[in-house]
């Protein structure tokens, strides 16, 4: 019964893959996984291969990350376990490759940039990338200048020494995907074992004592519970619903259980934690907010221009006074035209019905709005045509 529901999944987590692959492929997304594809692009680490070809690394496998392993008291930026910096001021991690060709982080490049920052911008930029959803984002560590001697090495040829104080967390370079390596607590089988210390839907296993579940594997939790039998064992815990990691010590017996059902793999993920989901959508919603009132502004009316241009010389033509003989040509012209407009309404009241004519219809007395009013110059026109 297990064997199949275990083929059921794997099959499942197959299906998705391949579905998810097939509509990355559509839309030219870089990485394939949704779980990574809030990593900028810019941020993807770049490098030359043997025939001299810029490569990117897309394969999910092979996305690195220096992990936040711990943190001081005062740091309260990052997140350990579950952060990874993977990039310095919007520039990916600088990497060497070793004499084995591995892939290993640049740390001279890394205190040489952060030597330049402490003398100038007191500041670094972290581009951070959270395993607690897979989400990504921006972080400001400021960097104070050490004034304490320190021995400086005078063999090396670069002289790349810290002179600026702890940013307060240690790091290691890390595959992104080791945030997977989770086991979500799906029900709770035998309480008398358990005794409370799990919490069903909410409770994740991240970790193990001595880092026993640092590589990850189906079977990996099962296999170290198995190698524990009657002994004490220490389980690092994280719960979605209060974002928090506890310890939990279990005293195996001889069948080495947790009186629980787990899951692992694709489906079994740590979500994006409650608070940060908010403020997405408070983002999201402010955004859409900004975008729907830039849409429904009105720009205001301009002032009408007039197309005429008017020449240097007409804009500086001077205002003359009419002459006698002119203003009384100009009240004689204003007097025909008075005529004129008596003339066009004596036309206009001889053309047009009286206003009292009543039409019947068969149902009784109804009385039909008059026609419209004909305009006065179109009445001229009719009269011109039927005198000539």
């Amino acid at each position: 019964m297990f064997g199949f529901a275990k083929k059921l999944v794997k099959n499942l987590e197959q299906s998705v893959n391949e579905t998810i692959n097939t509509i990355n492929t559509r839309n030219n997304t870089a990485i394939s996984d949704v779980y990574f594809q809030s990593i900028p692009e810019h941020l993807l680490i770049r490098y030359y291969d043997s025939t001299n070809n810029l490569k990117v690394i897309t394969n999910v496998d092979q996305l690195y990350g220096l992990r936040v392993l711990q943190t001081d008291a005062y740091q309260l930026q990052l997140t350990t376990f579950f952060d990874y910096i993977i990039g310095i001021n919007d520039q990916p991690i600088p990497i060497v490759f070793n004499e084995y060709g591995y892939m290993v982080v640049d740390f001279n490049a890394i205190y040489k940039l952060l030597n330049e920052l402490v003398l100038g911008e007191k500041e670094v930029k972290l581009n951070v990338w959270s395993g607690k959803g897979g989400f990504y984002r921006e972080e400001y560590v400021a960097l104070e200048p050490n004034s304490e001697i320190q021995e400086i090495d005078i063999s090396s040829d670069e002289n790349n020494n810290p002179i600026f104080l702890s940013l307060g967390f240690k790091v290691q370079w890390q595959p992104l995907i080791a945030a997977t390596y989770v086991y979500h607590i799906l029900s709770i089988q035998d309480n008398n074992i358990n005794k409370n210390r799990l919490v069903a839907n909410t409770d994740y296993i991240i970790g193990c004592q001595q880092g026993l579940l640092c590589t990850g594997g189906e079977k990996l939790l099962y296999n170290i519970l198995q190698s524990k039998q009657n002994q004490e064992v220490e389980l690092y815990v994280y719960n979605s619903d209060h974002d928090v990691v506890r310890n939990v010590l279990f005293q195996l017996d001889d069948r080495a259980k947790l009186g629980c059902n787990v899951g692992y793999g694709y489906l079994h993920r740590i979500p994006i934690p409650k608070d940060v989901q908010q403020k997405m959508m408070d983002e999201l919603n402010t955004q859409e907010d900004v975008n729907s009132e830039n849409i429904l502004s009105i720009p205001l009316q301009q002032e009408h221009k007039s197309s005429i241009q008017l020449s240097e010389g007409e804009l500086k033509t001077e205002f003359k006074p009419l002459s006698f003989e002119q203003q009384i040509s100009n009240a004689n012209n204003r007097k025909k035209h008075h005529d004129s407009k008596k003339l066009d309404s004596s036309l206009l009241s001889q053309l047009q019905e009286p206003e009292e004519t009543v039409h019947k219809t068969e149902e009784g007395n109804a009385s039909i709005p008059p026609p419209p009013i004909i305009n006065k110059w179109s009445c001229i026109l009719c009269m011109s045509i039927f005198w000539t």
